[in-house]
Formats: C-alpha cells, sequence, structure tokens
C-alpha cells in the first residue's frame, strides 16, 4: 500500500490543487477505489487550511498540529502511515502517474533501493530543477519536493532531520540511506511537478537556513578534501543567490557561521557515512553540465541585481 504525506504551511490553494491531483492519480475521489491512503500534516496555518480540507477533501487524513514544527511534520504523518511505501510530497508538488507505478514497482522487485528520487519539473515552463540530471543513476545523493521511499528504511533512518525545520533535509535524507547500506535510484522519466518560486526569490529566512544545513550535511556526510569543497561549493551557491543585495549576504554570514560554529546534530545508529555519497554529491554539482548552468543563473542574477539597485 502507498500513504502519501504532504506537509503544509499556509498554502491552502497550493495544497488543493495537489490534493486534487492526488486523488485523481490515487482513485481515492469518489468511489473511494482505493490504491493508497493521503495523509495531511498542516504545521498550524493561519489561513484556514484545515477547515478547507475537512470541507473539500474528506477522504485526507489530516493531522492538523498546534505548532509548527517544520520538517518534523513529514515524520509526524510518516508515523501515522499504514502503508509499506511512502510518497513525500512538498504542498505545491504532485508526480505523474507513471512516476509512482515506474517508482513503487521498482521498490517491490529490488530490496537493496530504499527510495526512488523523482526529477522536479515546473507545471508551466515544464523546466527541470536539475537540468544536468539526465541518465538514470544509481547511489543518487539528491532529493526534493517528491520521493517515494520504502517505509522501513524511513524509519531506520528516522526520516528527516528535525533539527534543519526546513530546507536541505530532502538531500541529508539521500545521504543517510546510502550510508545506512541503501542504493536511491533516480530515473529522470519520473516527474514531479513542482510549482515553486526560483531559488533566487526565496525570503532572508530560506537563505539563513539553507546555508546553515548545507554546512552541517556537510560535517555530517563530508570527509577530508570532499568535506572542504563541499562548505566552498555551498557557500558560493548561496552568495550567488544572495547576488549584491546587503541584507541578503548577511543573511548567508548568519547561516555559514551557525553551520560551522554550532553543535551538528548527531546521526541515527546504523548510519555511518565513509564519504564517498557525499562526494558524489559534490562532483555532481561541480560537473560540466551542472556548472555551465550555474553560470547562466548566475549572470541573470547580477543582471538582476543591477538592475535593481540602479
Amino acid at each position: 500500500m502507498l500513504s502519501v504525506v504532504v506537509l503544509s504551511f499556509n498554502r491552502k490553494d497550493a495544497l488543493a490543487r495537489t490534493l486534487r491531483e492526488l486523488e485523481t492519480l490515487l482513485h481515492v475521489a469518489g468511489g473511494g477505489a482505493g490504491g493508497g491512503e493521503i495523509i495531511v500534516v498542516d504545521n498550524a496555518s493561519t489561513d484556514g487550511t484545515p477547515a478547507a480540507i475537512r470541507a473539500q477533501f474528506p477522504r485526507v487524513k489530516l493531522i492538523a498540529l498546534t505548532e509548527n514544527v517544520g520538517v518534523a511534520g513529514f515524520n509526524r504523518g510518516a508515523e501515522k502511515a499504514r502503508g509499506d511505501t511512502l510518497l513525500i510530497l512538498d504542498d505545491d508538488a504532485w508526480p505523474t502517474a507513471s512516476a509512482v507505478r515506474g517508482a513503487t514497482a521498482l521498490l517491490a522487485r529490488d530490496e537493496d533501493i530504499g527510495a526512488v528520487s523523482l526529477l522536479p519539473r515546473h507545471p508551466a515552463s515544464g523546466k527541470a530543477e536539475w537540468p544536468h540530471a539526465t541518465t538514470a543513476q544509481d547511489r543518487w545523493p539528491f532529493m526534493g519536493c517528491g520521493l517515494v521511499v520504502r517505509a522501513e528504511a524511513w524509519k531506520r533512518v528516522h526520516g528527516y532531520e528535525e533539527s534543519f525545520f526546513l530546507y536541505r533535509n530532502d538531500t541529508d535524507l539521500s545521504l543517510k540511506l546510502l550510508a545506512a547500506g541503501y542504493d536511491v535510484r533516480f530515473e529522470p522519466a519520473w516527474v514531479v511537478w513542482h510549482d515553486s518560486i526560483a531559488a533566487d526569490r526565496k525570503p532572508l529566512r530560506w537563505l539563513r537556513i539553507a546555508t546553515r544545513n548545507w554546512a552541517w550535511m556537510t560535517r555530517r556526510h563530508g570527509r577530508g578534501v570532499w568535506a572542504l569543497a563541499g562548505l566552498f561549493v555551498g557557500f558560493s551557491w548561496a552568495l550567488h543567490l544572495a547576488g549584491f543585495h546587503p541584507t541578503r549576504l548577511a543573511a548567508v554570514a548568519r547561516g555559514m557561521i551557525d553551520g560551522l560554529f554550532s553543535s551538528t546534530p548527531p546521526l541515527p545508529p546504523g548510519v555511518n557515512p565513509d564519504g564517498s555519497a557525499f562526494e558524489r554529491l559534490i562532483k555532481l554539482r561541480l560537473s560540466p553540465r551542472r556548472l555551465a548552468t550555474a553560470s547562466q543563473s548566475a549572470a541573470a542574477t547580477i543582471a538582476s541585481s543591477v538592475r535593481h539597485s540602479a
């Protein structure tokens, strides 16, 4: 059985769209043909999300939290899931039917695979969030807004790291699974639509926490020279997103300081990184295709910063 776990906070319209897509996908709406369960965890929204879900989607299992606990909400939802396979989604993301069929079938026939990472694409433009990822891969160290994971594997590595609160928890999960001995598969034909804003338009809090969490992730999983390379890559990426805006640069600096000098969250028992998965992550981020895409994005960010400062 497939259990879909969606986390939401103050985005009831985006969530409603995702749930409509999921109900069609799983044949839950109307006659109740089954095919899975949908669990929504609401992180103490103030926009009426819980009431809207109860009224519009009575078949959805709603967990309404009394405080915003960040990605720990995913863990609360997974604890209530009845399925042996989990589909973990942001509230603005929904997969294609072929992605769900392919990923669940793959997990069913290969017990060594702990999770399948889906390729995020924007529904309006069709643009891939990982344009460098064009071929099927084993030992894949990236994850994003949509993943299919074996429930047993999720529990073994304790799901998402709750100290992260938000951001980079998905890639950290992939690295934890690999360090626990599971394979993580990526297939670019298996798509999850992600109706999200571009990273360079994210708020200051996103920049600070994402930068801190990258440093934490590097300290948890990186070894030797690749750990140093990881810090350089993460800091360079954050500076690129900050552009020439002083307040955004300050947010990056605060995040990097927090990530380097605060206590790193401990890894669960049985998760023993040897640095190889993190090395692969950095090599992929430094691939020629990835760097070419990043250069184009950086040029656009700089041009935008110059226009706004003129």
